[in-house]
């Protein structure tokens, strides 16, 4: 019972989300909206803001879980999901961005992508660089990730403020094309 009120909040907000700009949103638009009461509310979250990072770490949690990191190749399709997911959720999207802020919403996809990206360069040192006999620090790989991460999260804040194409998974095809083979050279020369 308890996971399904916590999800009732969470679904509740969103739908209001679609209309409210999030920061006008109330608790007690949310718990009106899900039929709960207000002490119910403060039982699963301490306030608003607590909400909404549950709510964005449980749909990138969910979006990541659907992806794929067995191949040198998959970071491109994992990519590609993330702007499928873009172009479907843009409102959501562009709402949260505006509510949370540059630098909280940016944050929050360097922490996302950081663990795709890392993933992605395991995978590929595992099969490019250990058979060679040479090694790569966990260190280097973690900062390699980041790298990445906020090149993808500064893309994204682009796109978020209509610098970069209107389209997401246009503007990530472009990022695929300029990146391929790119990390497999940056862990060649981080190579000892």
């Amino acid at each position: 019972m308890s996971q399904f009120t916590k999800k009732a909040i969470m679904d509740s907000f969103v739908e209001l989300a679609q209309n409210i700009p999030m920061d006008k949103i109330t608790i007690k638009q949310v718990v009106d909206n899900c039929g709960i009461n207000r002490n119910t509310f403060y039982y699963y979250f301490q306030d608003l803001y607590a909400l909404k990072e549950e709510i964005i770490y449980t749909k990138g949690q969910k979006l990541f879980s659907g992806m794929d990191f067995s191949s040198n190749e998959s970071w491109k399709s994992n990519l590609r999901i993330v702007g499928a997911y873009a172009r479907k959720n843009e409102a959501f999207i562009k709402n949260l961005f505006n509510s949370m802020g540059r630098d909280a919403f940016g944050d929050y996809i360097v922490d996302v992508v950081s663990k795709m990206a890392y993933l992605n360069i395991e995978n590929l040192y595992e099969t490019k660089i250990v058979p060679t006999g040479k090694k790569v620090s966990e260190k280097d790989k973690r900062r390699l990730a980041y790298f990445f991460s906020k090149v993808f999260a500064e893309t994204t804040v682009e796109w978020l403020r209509g610098k970069s194409s209107s389209d997401p998974v246009e503007t990530l095809e472009y990022g695929i094309g300029m990146l391929d083979g790119v990390v497999e050279i940056m862990l060649t020369n981080l190579a000892r």
